[in-house]
This record gives C-alpha cells, sequence and structure tokens, in this order.
C-alpha cells in the first residue's frame, strides 16, 4: 500500500513548526546564558584548538553511526539487509527528533516511520526499535554504574542536593524502565498484576476516569514488547553486539564534550591553569547527562546546560597546572 504524499499547505505547516522550535530552542539557549551569546560562540570556536574540534565533530557523526549499525544489526537477523546510508537515516531521525520533543517520546515513532516506509512490517519495526531500546537503557545503566565506580567523590562533592536529586531521579527513572522490559520477559502477567494496582490506586485519586481502556492499552502494550522480544530473542549474539553498539554510542556521545573541553583548554590562556583528569571529565559528563533524564525538557535542553554550571561551581579535582604547549 503507498504512502499519501502530505500536501503543500501540510507540509509547510510542519516545516513552520518545525523552525518555530528551533528557534524557540536557541531563543532559550542564549536568553539564559550570562556572557553567552552567538558572538562569544564565534569567539569560544575561533580559540579551540581545531584537531579537537573536529574530533567532536567526527564523534558527533559516530554516534548517530554507531545507533544506525544497532538498528541495522537487529534488522538483519529479521531478514531486512539495508544499506547503511538507511540505518544511518532511521538513526538520525531517532536521535533528531527526541532531541525536540518533551521527554524524547517522539523519537522511535520517527524512525518507525521511516523504516515502515521503506517496506519493513510495522510489527518488526516495533520489534526491531523495542529491542533497540532494551538495550539502550541496559548500556545507560552499565556506564553509570562504571561512572559510580571510577569517579563517586565527584557524585558527592556537588553542593547542590537539587543536581543530586535530579542524577539519582534520572537513573532511578531508567532502572525502573529496564525493570519493567526485564519482568515483561520474566511474566508479563506479574507485570499486568502490577499495573492493575497501579491504575486501582490512580482510579481511586481520580487520575485515571476509565479503569479498562487504561488497562487494555497497557495489555496492548505489554503483549507488543513481548512479542518483539520473542521475534530476536533466538540471536543471543545479535543482542550482545546491540548492547555493545548502545555502549559504544554513549562513550562517543559523551566524548563530544570531552573533546571540546580539552580544545579549549589546550588554547585559550583563561583555563590554561587548570587541568583535570579525562576520566574526571568523562564520569562529569555522564553525571551531567544522567540528571538531565529527570527533565522533560526537548531533548534536555537547558537541564544539561544547568547541571554543568552547578558542576563547574562544585568542582572537580583539580591536579598541576599546564602549558598550552603541552599536549593534555
Amino acid at each position: 500500500m503507498g504512502t499519501k504524499k502530505p500536501s503543500i499547505k501540510k507540509q509547510i505547516i510542519n516545516v513552520s513548526v518545525l523552525l518555530a522550535m528551533i528557534g524557540l530552542t536557541f531563543f532559550i539557549i542564549f536568553s539564559n546564558q550570562d556572557g553567552f551569546s552567538i558572538s562569544s560562540v564565534g569567539e569560544f570556536v575561533k580559540k579551540i584548538h581545531w584537531p579537537f574540534l573536529l574530533g567532536a565533530f567526527l564523534c558527533m557523526f559516530m554516534n548517530i553511526g554507531f545507533k544506525g549499525m544497532s538498528i541495522g544489526l537487529l534488522s538483519r537477523t529479521m531478514g531486512y539487509h539495508k544499506r547503511p546510508s538507511k540505518n544511518y537515516s532511521y538513526a538520525s531521525a531517532d536521535i533528531y527528533f527526541s532531541a525536540i520533543t518533551p521527554s524524547a517520546t517522539g523519537g522511535q515513532p520517527a524512525s518507525a516511520y521511516y523504516m515502515v516506509k521503506d517496506g519493513i512490517p510495522i510489527s518488526h519495526t516495533s520489534a526491531i526499535l523495542s529491542v533497540n531500546l532494551l538495550m539502550y537503557t541496559a548500556s545507560l545503566m552499565a556506564l553509570a554504574v562504571v561512572t559510580f565506580i571510577l569517579r563517586p567523590n565527584l557524585f558527592f562533592n556537588i553542593d547542590s542536593w537539587i543536581v543530586k536529586l535530579c542524577i539519582i531521579i534520572g537513573l532511578l527513572i531508567q532502572l525502573l524502565f529496564l525493570s519493567i522490559y526485564v519482568m515483561i520477559m520474566v511474566s508479563e502477567k506479574m507485570v499486568m498484576r502490577l499495573a492493575r494496582i497501579l491504575v486501582n490506586i490512580a482510579a481511586f485519586l481520580h487520575i485515571v476516569k476509565d479503569k479498562q481502556e487504561y488497562l487494555g492499552r497497557i495489555d496492548d502494550s505489554v503483549r507488543r514488547f513481548k512479542n518483539s522480544v520473542l521475534l530476536l530473542s533466538h540471536n543471543k549474539k545479535a543482542l550482545i553486539g546491540s548492547f555493545l553498539l548502545n555502549f559504544i554510542e554513549r562513550v562517543t556521545y559523551i566524548s563530544i564534550g570531552v573533546l571540546v573541553f580539552y580544545g579549549a583548554l589546550y588554547n585559550i590562556p583563561e583555563l590554561a591553569g587548570t587541568k583535570i583528569n579525562v576520566i574526571d571529565i568523562y564520569a562529569l559528563q555522564a553525571y551531567c547527562w544522567f540528571g538531565a533524564y529527570c527533565v522533560p525538557l526537548p531533548g534536555a535542553v537547558g537541564a544539561s546546560e544547568a547541571h554543568l554550571c552547578r558542576y563547574r561551581d562544585a568542582g572537580a579535582p583539580h591536579q598541576r597546572a599546564f602549558h598550552p604547549s603541552e599536549t593534555p
């Protein structure tokens, strides 16, 4: 069945809404940061050591690429051999729409739209994206464990209890999702029993009006996810590969900020007196990322900036000063 092409009027409206969201995002970023403006960004880029900036751009494309590779790996497991450029476009749609929608809710539907348009049935598309989401969440929790093991002091040294609370809530939300995914795979009946208890409480508090309709939607979602996992669970190598690709994707994402930081530290006199261990910077970036998960903003824009300012005030363990001629 062919896909109906949207009208010119609808396309214009969609593009206008998109441009308005982009404009609003930049307005919020530039209007809420002291000393932060387009001209200051230009000055920063001029001063930054360009190999690090180039590396940051490379990591940005690699970040999308690893997500695309994970989608491609799971797609091949189900018999769909798409070109790497197609898988890259699915990942790009996911990342882009996640960045501009509240709590990143638009990423997967956007990917699903393009995958179905390219001939992958919706049931298999749902399976691929559901399992990839499972591996994404598992890799995030694995990264959190590694971060807390390597640099627990950076978390405890944060002065703001709000920032600490954001990090804890952000990780608990992801842990809750992962626990629900595992529970569904072990026993969907147990998940539905728990769902009935929660829905009954919500109905008693007048949060939910139609209990049966709500429970029906939850049951459909649980069955769909369980079926998705079953479709791919026979190939353990694909699942492990997807997990590793998602983990590397997260590392490359964090590497973007790390490389920009070191590029500035290398060549800007005001920062030349401070040297922070590379593991400290990776850990700080990871904590910012964890904390942003608890704030339902488009792509956590604003949340990560606020966390970073708090971390800067909290301070990381400084080492000896280094000269700009040294390689960090």
